[in-house]
This record gives C-alpha cells, sequence and structure tokens, in this order.
C-alpha cells in the first residue's frame, strides 16, 4: 500500500502537463490590394456655386469591376436637388 501511493505520487510529480498549443490562424485573403475598396463621391456642382458646405457621400465600390473612377447621381442637401457626385482621391 505504501509503495503504491508512493509509486503514484512519483508518477504524478513527473507528469508535467503542457498548456495546450496555440493554433494559428491564417487568411485565405491577400494582404495587398483589397479588392473592395471605399470611396469618397464628392458633388461637382456645388464647387463652383459659392454655396458653403459641401456634399460628399462614402460608399464602396469593386476595383475588378470598376477600375475607373465612379460617378453618381446623389441628393445633395445643399443645393436641395440630385446632382452629379464623382469619386475624389483620399
Amino acid at each position: 500500500m505504501v509503495v503504491g501511493s508512493l509509486q503514484s505520487a512519483l508518477t504524478r510529480s513527473t507528469v508535467r502537463r503542457t498548456a495546450a498549443p496555440t493554433r494559428q490562424v491564417t487568411c485565405m485573403a491577400k494582404k495587398g490590394k483589397q479588392v473592395r475598396v471605399i470611396v469618397t463621391l464628392e458633388c461637382t456642382e456645388q464647387k463652383g456655386s459659392g454655396i458653403p458646405g459641401m456634399s460628399r457621400y462614402n460608399t464602396t465600390k469593386n476595383r475588378r469591376n470598376n477600375p475607373d473612377r465612379m460617378e453618381m447621381m446623389k441628393y445633395n442637401k445643399y443645393l436641395k436637388k440630385h446632382t452629379l457626385h464623382r469619386e475624389i482621391k483620399k
């Protein structure tokens, strides 16, 4: 009985528990240029009108499908009408 308890005490002390290995998560997407980007659209008619404020919208576009600059008719709250908005550089 003493030998058995001594033996189990030795095996408990010699067995080391190691932490579970951390799992590295890898992404399938490329880290370079992303396909879908956020762009800013700015009103083209308001620049020369002299009215204070600037109508800007943020949207996303797919670089593969729309490589050129984006143009959309959006509502301008300062001019109170729909105007042409073009993509600007950030």
